[in-house]
């Protein structure tokens, strides 16, 4: 998803009521002299990503126990991504873009 940048002074003359429409269809990032200082969201997807959040964490932790109870010592890069729903592929992606 992309977000849209937008200067505070933009984003007070348009008012609260445009910015909170322009939030229900994508992340607005307000700055300030180009550097981001706030960003306005829509609930439900603070609420999604909250939710994959606790889902990731649960998952870390889950692992992490099954580790110290000696259940398993070592996961593939697709059991860790499956566990945390994560696509292999972009992390193999992320990855290589970091090693040029």
């Amino acid at each position: 998803m992309t977000a849209l940048r937008m200067p505070v002074a933009t984003a007070s003359r348009k008012g609260v009521s445009k910015l909170a429409a322009e939030a229900e269809h994508h992340r607005v990032i307000l700055t300030s002299h180009g550097r981001p200082v706030a960003i306005v969201d829509s609930a439900e997807r603070l609420d999604e990503d909250l939710r994959r959040v606790r889902e990731a964490t649960r998952s870390v932790v889950e692992t992490a126990a099954d580790m110290a109870l000696g259940r398993t010592s070592r996961f593939s890069l697709e059991e860790v991504c499956a566990k945390l729903n994560i696509d292999p592929a972009k992390v193999r992606e992320r990855a290589a873009a970091k090693r040029v």
